[in-house]
């Protein structure tokens, strides 16, 4: 699992490079180009679908690596087999809250099949999907956070019977 993991998070950490690189060089060329006098209909719509699979696939690459934002104040406060309960209950709020984003998720992309972009000729689902999937990636890194989280409490837990 944790080879599989390590591969997939090479492959979302190459594919939010290359969407922001995208995003910056169509915003900045729109933009120079608007100056001038000349407009790109398609790139607002554009944008919009890039920051959209960059926001949802970054997520899960910001979860793995902890950079989400904290609270420390109670964590601090508590003995290190509390902190390890309390990980493991964060994780499974994470992972069900994604969950139901993820049913919701797809239950939004299917309605938003007809939905086209004003400028784009492909389907609004082809963003909406963006996120049951950056979920789903959440999800999958949650099981291995929650792995690794049980792996410490039994840890914690053996350090306070000696």
């Amino acid at each position: 699992m944790h080879r599989f993991n390590q591969l997939r998070l090479r492959i979302e950490s190459t594919f939010t490079t290359v969407l922001l690189a995208l995003l910056i060089v169509l915003v900045f060329a729109a933009a120079v180009l608007r100056w001038v006098g000349v407009s790109i209909v398609w790139s607002v719509d554009t944008a919009q679908f890039l920051f959209t699979w960059l926001c949802f696939v970054g997520a899960d690459l910001a979860y793995y690596h902890h950079k989400h934002m904290g609270v420390d104040l109670l964590k601090n406060r508590l003995n290190p087999k509390a902190v390890c309960v309390l990980e493991i209950i964060i994780t499974l709020l994470v992972m069900a809250f994604v969950a139901s984003v993820f049913y919701y998720g797809m239950k939004l992309s299917i309605a938003n099949y007809v939905r086209k972009f004003n400028a784009l000729p492909i389907s609004y689902s082809f963003a909406t999907i963006a996120a049951p999937i950056g979920c789903f990636l959440i999800f999958l890194t949650g099981v291995e956070q929650l792995w690794d989280n049980i792996k410490a409490f039994r840890t914690c837990a053996n350090a306070a019977t000696k």
